[in-house]
């Protein structure tokens, strides 16, 4: 520990000679989640409208919102480049940010390749332990290859992060930080968990009737897997294992409930394996104390071929709208990205590879827009201005409050006759009547 630490005590600067460090034109990553950087972020807002063309990257931002974009309205110094939009995202300007599409599992390609380019990466890890790493708790879903392929990279050092279990991707020495920024060790922001709705909990029956014994689930954060989660606890399933992007309380719950074994798994059999994690403050306990954790990277964890190599996935994902065909948009609101691709696809492929694998989109058949008015899910065709996040082509089973459908080797036609029997019951008939017009409604189709 004591040349580690020597290390380290070497490679300390203030945050205010971090920023110092950027220049104008440059590109600064932040990473993601709850560590996205604090301390540069404060300290570079200093410097608006003294530089210029400054590209700030970020890949959600889970809290506070960034002090750089506050401290630049009018938009000389910052422009904000994001691999998927948050709330903080959205917060910035449409004007001066911009989306980068790509799946979930390709993210580290895009900096190996040179494809994106860093000058500066800052975000918060946790103090090296006894032998000199720091690790990028919760989520080391693209931290490493972030921090080793930036020109620079600052560590700041939040002593409420902790090691947590995993690959070797899950942390970095302290010979591979360039600096280690030091500042107030703000607490893990605990995301509040929402109450299910008796739709959400239709829904949550329905995927959960999907189920069986020994299945390898990927489950994300929200109010539908929260409720799939409590369904299974109170449910007679067992030995399920865990292959995710995200882990949140649901899982924390099955866990503790002894519902998660893992004892069927292919690869990592008896760990729960995720790349990326957030939740309440019990969660995090959670992931500091459970043994069997096993945190890795997303090109690990999304890749389509690896996750095949578990039998029985199911992967439990959200849809925004689907057309008649089956394409569905997980990302825009009338041309607006929202969100972003994630690992919607990635598990869409994977877990229809996987032997008995099956891939289950989910969400309300309706939902209520700004002036009130209700619009169904399930739509004639999307938008032209509608994002297709996973095509037709790879759709299996879809959900909602009125029931689940499998799509896979269905006609067009049948496609139609099935979606239209899970959309809002008020919707149906004006949806038989676009689905006649696109020639997609025959006569043996049932009404």
């Amino acid at each position: 520990m004591g040349a580690a630490m020597d290390l380290y005590r070497g490679k300390r600067i203030s945050a205010d000679e971090a920023a110092a460090m950027v220049r104008s034109h440059s590109t600064v990553d932040y990473y993601a989640f709850s560590v996205s950087s604090r301390y540069l972020d404060a300290a570079l807002a200093k410097r608006a409208g003294e530089l210029e063309d400054v590209t700030i990257r970020s890949e959600i931002r889970i809290a506070p919102p960034f002090q750089t974009f506050m401290a630049d309205p009018e938009g000389k110094t910052f422009r904000l480049e994001t691999l998927f939009m948050g709330p903080i995202e959205l917060m910035v300007p449409a004007d001066r940010r911009a989306y980068t599409p790509a799946r979930l599992s390709e993210f580290e390609r895009l900096f190996v390749s040179g494809d994106l380019t860093t000058d500066i990466a800052a975000f918060m890890v946790s103090p090296p332990d006894n032998d000199g790493y720091l690790y990028f708790c919760p989520s080391p879903s693209l931290a490493l290859v972030d921090a080793r392929h930036a020109k620079c990279f600052m560590a700041e050092i939040n002593e409420n992060l902790f090691p947590i279990a995993g690959s070797e991707e899950r942390r970095i020495h302290i010979s591979e930080v360039d600096y280690v920024i030091e500042g107030d060790n703000p607490p893990l922001m605990p995301l509040p968990r929402v109450q299910p709705t008796p739709i959400t909990e239709a829904i949550a029956r329905h995927i959960v009737g999907e189920l069986f014994d020994g299945a390898c689930l990927q489950i994300g954060f929200g109010d539908i897997p929260d409720a799939v989660a409590e369904l299974i606890i109170h449910s007679d399933l067992k030995d399920l294992g865990i292959h995710t992007e995200l882990m949140g309380d649901g899982i924390m719950n099955l866990y503790k409930a002894g519902k998660i074994t893992g004892a069927k798994k292919q690869l990592q059999p008896g760990k729960i394996t995720a790349g990326i994690a957030f939740g309440s403050q019990d969660f995090y306990t959670f992931m500091r104390e459970c043994p069997d954790l096993y945190m890795t990277v997303s090109s690990y964890t999304n890749n389509p071929t690896v996750i095949a190599q578990n039998d029985h996935v199911v992967g439990i994902n959200a849809f925004l709208d689907i057309s008649l065909a089956g394409d569905v948009n997980a990302e825009s609101v009338g041309g607006q990205t929202f969100s972003g691709t994630g690992g919607h696809l990635d598990f869409a492929i994977g877990a229809q590879g996987s032997k008995n694998g099956k891939s289950i989109l989910c969400g309300p058949s309706t939902y209520v827009q700004k002036d009130g008015t209700r619009v169904s899910r399930i739509v004639a065709a999307l938008p032209p201005n509608a994002t297709v996040t996973t095509p037709r082509s790879c759709m299996h089973y879809v959900c909602t409050e009125y029931g689940i459908v499998n799509l896979r080797g269905r006609t067009l036609p049948e496609r139609a006759e099935l979606l239209i029997g899970i959309a809002h019951p008020d919707f149906r008939e004006a949806l038989i009547r676009d689905a006649e017009q696109m020639g997609l409604w025959r006569p043996r189709n049932r009404r």
